[in-house]
């Protein structure tokens, strides 16, 4: 009990879950509904548009504008923000750590379908799919994926100064997922991964929990985190326990 009460000094507040707002959106067949926690981030600004409903027929998906980001493309239907600002030991206004949340609808690369709603597919493509951009030599894109492309930079400083760059000074990569944990949230089985330094290396941590709707789509929740203090276990075990909360108030159902 004392360690939950004195555990936002250090971690900051966070997530208010004891004011829940209830929102809803349809995937193709299914039916997604979630609770998000109060005390967002809030930046003056109109939230972005999203839809509340997508279509998964593949000669409509792109008409709702989809984004790439890394190695995906996706709509986006939801996205929050949450500071975690520190108590009076840091001042009310000093910000600790940030988890936003990302609900997308993902389109998987040509030529490697899903296998329905099994997730061993899911898995096997994810890492196929994390591998190819980050670890190849030239991905489907064309270009070295983003580790090897440091290995080799790191290895060759000769060419990177030639090339007019300030060589590295050490060796910081995109740790991938090596364990996928199958979870049941509601009687629906999610995939449940982590990638340290998602994009580009450094103090931040995403958690994901994917479902695969059809043999072309499927559904991520992916929560990013990042301390602004520098790298704090006790934080991101903070922001991993909200997320599981998170995650514990989604339901998805065939509608």
């Amino acid at each position: 009990m004392i360690k939950q009460i004195v555990r936002p000094l250090f971690t900051g507040k966070g997530p208010n879950f004891s004011e829940l707002n209830v929102k809803e959106c349809g995937i193709g067949d299914y039916l997604l509904r979630y609770k998000l926690p109060g005390n967002t981030i809030d930046i003056g600004m109109p939230d972005a548009p999203v839809p509340s409903r997508v279509n998964l027929n593949a000669d409509l998906f792109d008409s709702y504008d989809p984004k790439k980001l890394y190695n995906r493309t996706f709509v986006q239907m939801e996205f929050e923000w949450w500071a975690y600002r520190g108590l009076f030991l840091q001042g009310d206004s000093g910000l600790l750590s940030k988890m936003s949340l990302h609900i997308d609808v993902n389109r998987i690369n040509p030529n490697s379908p899903l296998g329905g709603s099994d997730l061993e597919s899911l898995e096997t493509y994810l890492r196929e799919d994390y591998w190819d951009y980050y670890e190849a030599e030239k991905n489907i894109d064309g270009v070295p994926g983003s580790n090897w492309q440091k290995r080799y930079d790191f290895d060759n400083p000769d060419e990177v100064r030639a090339k007019g760059y300030i060589p590295v000074r050490r060796l910081v990569l995109v740790l991938l997922p090596e364990i996928y944990v199958k979870e049941r949230i509601n009687d629906v089985e999610w995939l449940h991964y982590s990638i340290d330094g998602e994009g580009i290396a450094g103090t931040n941590i995403t958690y994901y929990w994917a479902y695969p709707l059809t043999n072309n789509y499927y559904l991520t929740f992916s929560f990013r985190t990042t301390t602004e203090l520098g790298r704090n276990e006790q934080r991101y075990q903070r922001m991993l326990e909200d997320a599981k909360q998170i995650m514990s108030m989604v339901e998805l159902c065939k509608g």
